[in-house]
């Protein structure tokens, strides 16, 4: 919907330029036609109205963009618990859908509006200005933009890679920002200063690498510039020499000549937009790349044999599971324990709830601000949400006891006692 009204926003802008011209026109025989007069005072007021319905559907179309990520993230990471064990995966991803899904798309979308801009401004003006002077000045226009695009697309490589490096590294800074909280609110000398050391670093290199592709992409843009104005002011003094006699022609030259400046300085904005074509795509692929994860196989993480389940002592069979009662998983740190709780969500999907150590699901509870209380106090009401609002036949709890005290920890295992009588619980303790 936006670059339909964008199509009527450019032809008001081509019409004002028509208008001009014959304005200038009239003027070599001593008159000013009101005719073309109040028509170009018109345009140049009526061009607003469809760039404001312009901005209005390119801020929705982002919005809309953002949202449509945000459903395939969902659509691709949903019930993929085994994706929990790819720590590095998980703050990418996090980092990609929360700030630079909406980056890339936002420059995505303005790109296209931007050049759809320019590509019809100069088309529409350019026939306008030829139309009244001389054929001759498409064939400049022509000219130059080719030659200028053939420049800035043999240097297309180098500022694609200087781009990808780019956001990688704003990535990577992006993903170390969101461990500032507890290493700057806590304020443990020792864990600060390697937080903050190896966050200058990022910033140095993010600096850097910003620096460097923009350097490259300036330059680019800058010579592809000169390449194609030289054309068109060959073919502009050509078209002066061969109607300097012809007082209308040199009318309708000065009055346009404005324009064909600033259609040379959005000729330059198309060129950088050529150029910037690729590390647009760069771009995107990076945050599209982030919806095909590579499969995790978690049977390498997990010695079955190692896993016991502590009320019997026997070797644990995840094939093997009871309707109800509690298991509790035991074995020596590293034998996969966890993994195995990640494994069986993966399996049983929606029959199953997984509760991690350290989450930030969300519960009915947590409305309240005013009354979170402690981590035990946390864990009661998550445990009761659970048994009152979830349906699954099994609850996996791992390492639930890891931060609780005695008399929290005794509490705690009643309300998992009860739980158990109707739904199968497996736990893996601290």
């Amino acid at each position: 919907m936006a670059l339909v009204f964008l199509l009527i926003q450019q032809m008001i802008i081509a019409s004002s330029t028509y208008f001009i011209a014959r304005l200038a026109q009239s003027l070599t025989e001593d008159t000013i036609s009101i005719l073309y007069m109040v028509p170009f005072a018109i345009s140049l007021v009526v061009v607003y109205v469809p760039a404001y319905f312009c901005v209005i559907n390119t801020e929705r179309a982002k919005y809309d963009a953002h949202k449509l990520y945000n459903d395939d993230f969902n659509t691709v990471f949903l019930g993929n618990t085994y994706l929990l064990s790819s720590a590095e995966l998980q703050s990418t991803a996090t980092a990609t859908l929360a700030q630079e899904s909406n980056y890339t798309l936002e420059t995505v979308i303005d790109s296209i509006f931007d050049i759809s801009a320019l590509v019809l401004n100069v088309l529409f003006n350019v026939l306008v200005i030829a139309w009244f002077l001389d054929g001759s000045l498409l064939l400049g226009y022509a000219v130059g933009i080719t030659f200028a695009f053939m420049f800035v697309h043999f240097r297309r490589h180098a500022l694609k890679t200087a781009a990808k490096t780019d956001q990688q590294t704003r990535l990577g800074l992006t993903a170390k920002l969101f461990d500032s909280w507890d290493n700057v609110v806590i304020f443990n000398k020792h864990n600060y200063t390697l937080y903050n050391n190896i966050i200058q670093k990022s910033f140095a290199i993010a600096k850097n690498n910003s620096v460097k592709f923009t350097s490259i992409q300036h330059i680019n843009s800058s010579l592809g510039m000169i390449i194609l104005m030289l054309p068109v002011f060959v073919v502009t003094a050509f078209i002066f020499n061969k109607h300097w006699h012809d007082a209308a022609t040199i009318a309708v030259l000065i009055a346009t000549l404005p324009r064909q400046i600033q259609l040379l300085q959005m000729c330059y904005e198309l060129v950088g937009y050529h150029t910037n074509i690729g590390v647009i795509k760069t771009m995107l692929e990076g945050v599209l790349e982030v919806l095909r994860p590579n499969a995790v196989d978690l049977d390498t993480y997990i010695q079955a044999d190692q896993i016991r389940v502590k009320q019997t002592g026997e070797i644990f069979d995840s094939t093997q599971l009871p309707t109800q009662g509690r298991i509790t998983l035991g074995g020596d740190n590293g034998v996969g324990k966890s993994c195995m709780l990640l494994k069986l969500k993966n399996h049983y999907q929606e029959q199953a709830y997984y509760l991690p150590a350290k989450h930030n699901l969300y519960f009915n509870y947590k409305t309240d601000q005013t009354h979170q209380g402690s981590t035990g106090q946390q864990l009661i009401k998550q445990i009761q949400e659970i048994r009152v609002n979830d349906q699954s036949t099994i609850v996996m709890l791992d390492e639930w006891d890891a931060h609780l005290d005695k008399k929290n920890t005794q509490i705690i295992d009643q309300y998992i006692d009860d739980l158990a009588q109707t739904r199968l619980v497996i736990e893996v303790r601290h």
